[in-house]
């Protein structure tokens, strides 16, 4: 890489210029990563945030490419030592972070997962942790219940950014050898390809969309693209004045605020709204020399965290998901905040003590050092593969104590009502597709179909919290009535009609499924409806909440009243538990040698709040609210087991959604005495 062309622009890149360190682009690492944080500590309060990866990617994109671009240009660029740089920069921060993740995983996380941390290091030795992530993806995906229990859930943004200096760099080689005004048509052409990918794809597949590099490599482009123009057009598009740099830079700052707190993700992400916080820290970058570059983003405050946002993005994420998993901690605002105290302060010692004591190591032996961390790197691919493969090392754990962490036999049970348990699909469709889609999956199911008139006819609806009282609804009903269902997984259960800009629930697919439950019911005439669901996130957890949902699912038992229902029965909010009931459960047993039966530990106080919401409204006649929290739960704390057996008598297999046992105990002993007597009481007004 010694030959230099001697070619005009080549000449113009070679000439003096300033490529030093810019504070506005350190303030915006500091506006990125406080904005990460703040979302993962509390949704609520900035629902946007997470798109502050979006603008590390353009950073990382325009620093990137102005460094490979400035040192061909110069004639001095060499593959070898721009790997040994990111090896240098990236790896020591990241290694001490994965090792701390796995060794308190060792001691604190059951094996399913302390499996998937394996997996995820593994994923993450070859640069790979969103593909994987991608692939092990739940309802979702990012934004999924089941993530707040993946540590190491975060690398996946550097998975991408790896993948991008890998590639980008020999790519640029390549094209500048060739001929150099390719290399802005091959970045302006990546720019329009991936954005328009991530606008198709994000409504067909947005867990895709959300991981894939192809999807989200426009920001690192258009943050090449400007690099391109600094490093080669300066001379011809030289730097804004001062007064278009104030403007252009406001309204980038503006554009990154206000995505925070417009998106969230109740929204198909990133599709077309990434474009917000992207071109905002594109405009900030291309107009420096601004006034808000100097005092919001130059501040003292601002430098500081833009110095240690790579260390504190590493560390935020492990002490929040340990928080979400680790036994009768509840991750209330006050601890959150605690916790992003913790992240700020481990964050700096990494920044002092680790990246700053590599910097003179790697001046004196850059290969020498870079080799070692990538030995360690692989290193750490080795003992995530190990982990992974041994199914996270259950023999740590006593073997009564492993099968109470792995059990999962839900309440969700039996053929006929299974098939009428509409799953959620991510895609984005309209409201009258996602109409169609629901009548065609109830009718394919033939839900509603009433075997036997003679008996009476229990409907049930709702959410997954519903499909968990099946098991108990068959064995307590399913020789004296017909125990029909129409329920779908996320959708607000009882409330007509479902405004789709209010919540995760407020899709058109939830909208579709409840036009179509009212229409059912009326259609059908059941004796009793059966109503369960999550109330409580509803109520209470943001961007699944539905303003005003409490008093809207009072209109709607009024509203099947007045249609002719002759009853309804609300199942009430169970209580809920964080971390989930198996590992509260199997904690007990490996630290006391008993479970308990009844106990205040890790029950979330956001339920049963709830539950004394709802038993305190106004419910119509005819409409009953068996308040379920009230009969688990006493003095002694809340139930945990139904039984002496384990692990099938605990109540619940997750956070709350009935266990099979567990479902078979509560609506014999606290929903079946409420039913049979409104069944006894519509029959008698027959």
């Amino acid at each position: 890489m010694d030959k230099t062309l001697d070619t005009p622009d080549i000449a113009a890149a070679r000439a003096p210029r300033d490529l030093a360190f810019r504070d506005d682009i350190n303030g915006l690492r500091a506006l990125a990563v406080i904005g990460v944080v703040a979302f993962h500590a509390d949704r609520a309060l900035v629902p946007g945030g997470f798109a502050g990866v979006d603008v590390f990617f353009v950073i990382s994109g325009f620093l990137i490419t102005r460094i490979v671009l400035s040192d061909l240009a110069a004639g001095k660029f060499s593959l070898l030592d721009f790997y040994a740089r990111r090896a240098r920069r990236i790896l020591p921060a990241m290694l001490l972070v994965v090792a701390f993740v796995w060794v308190v995983g060792w001691f604190r996380a059951a094996p399913t997962q302390f499996r998937d941390i394996g997996g995820t290091i593994l994923g993450n030795s070859y640069f790979t942790v969103n593909f994987w992530l991608m692939r092990l993806a739940n309802i979702g995906g990012y934004f999924g219940a089941d993530s707040l229990a993946k540590p190491l859930l975060h690398l996946w943004s550097l998975s991408i950014e790896e993948q991008f200096y890998l590639v980008w760099s020999v790519l640029m080689v390549c094209l500048f050898w060739l001929r150099t005004k390719l290399v802005a048509l091959a970045i302006a052409a990546m720019l329009v390809a991936s954005f328009a990918a991530s606008v198709v794809l994000t409504p067909i597949d947005p867990v895709a969309a959300f991981y894939l590099p192809g999807t989200r490599g426009w920001a690192l482009a258009l943050g090449a693209l400007i690099a391109y123009r600094e490093v080669f057009l300066l001379h011809a598009l030289p730097y804004p004045s001062r007064r278009v740099a104030d403007l252009g830079a406001g309204l980038g700052v503006a554009l990154i605020v206000f995505g925070y707190f417009w998106l969230n993700e109740a929204e198909p992400f990133p599709g077309w709204r990434v474009a917000i916080p992207v071109v905002g820290c594109g405009l900030v970058i291309a107009h420096p020399g601004s006034w808000i570059g100097k005092a919001g983003l130059g501040n003292r405050v601002a430098a500081f965290f833009g110095l240690i946002s790579y260390p504190l993005y590493l560390w935020h994420w492990p002490l929040f998901a340990y928080a979400h998993i680790w036994p009768g901690v509840i991750p209330t605002p006050a601890v959150m905040l605690a916790l992003s105290i913790a992240a700020i302060a481990l964050a700096t010692l990494t920044y002092w003590f680790i990246e700053e004591p590599t910097k003179p190591l790697f001046r004196r032996r850059p290969y020498a050092l870079a080799l070692i961390l990538v030995a360690l790197l692989t290193g750490t691919g080795v003992v995530g593969n190990i982990t992974y493969f041994s199914k996270g090392f259950p023999d740590r754990f006593p073997p009564l104590v492993t099968r109470i962490f792995d059990y999962d036999v839900n309440g969700a049970q039996g053929p006929a009502l299974m098939r009428c348990f509409y799953q959620n699909d991510p895609a984005a469709r309209s409201t009258s597709e996602e109409r169609e889609r629901a009548k065609r999956y109830f009718e394919a199911g033939r839900c509603g179909e009433i075997a036997d008139p003679s008996k009476p006819t229990i409907l049930i609806i709702g959410d997954s919290h519903a499909a968990s009282l099946f098991a108990g609804m068959t064995a307590a009903f399913g020789d004296k009535a017909n125990v029909i269902a129409l329920a779908a997984v996320f959708c607000v259960p009882l409330v007509d009609p479902v405004a789709t800009d209010e919540g995760v629930a407020g899709t058109p697919r939830c909208a579709a499924v409840n036009d179509y439950v009212f229409r059912r019911i009326r259609e059908i005439r059941p004796d009793v409806v059966l109503v369960g669901g999550y109330y409580a996130q509803y109520d209470h957890e943001a961007n699944w909440r539905y303003p005003g949902f409490l008093d809207a699912m009072v209109l709607g038992a009024k509203k099947l009243r007045e249609g002719g229902v002759p009853s309804v029965v609300i199942a009430g909010e169970l209580p809920t538990w964080q971390p989930w009931m198996p590992i509260l459960v199997g904690r007990d047993v490996l630290e006391t040698g008993r479970a308990q039966k009844f106990s205040h530990v890790g029950v979330r106080p956001d339920s049963l709040e709830t539950d004394r919401a709802m038993a305190a409204k106004p419910w119509p006649e005819g409409v009953t609210y068996v308040s379920q929290a009230a009969k688990l739960c006493d003095a002694d704390g809340c139930r945990r087991l139904v039984g002496p057996n384990l692990p099938q008598d605990m109540l619940a297999v997750d956070y709350g959604h009935y266990s099979l046992d567990g479902s078979i105990f509560a609506v014999k002993a606290i929903l079946a005495p409420a039913i049979e007597a409104e069944i006894r009481r519509v029959r008698a007004a027959r």
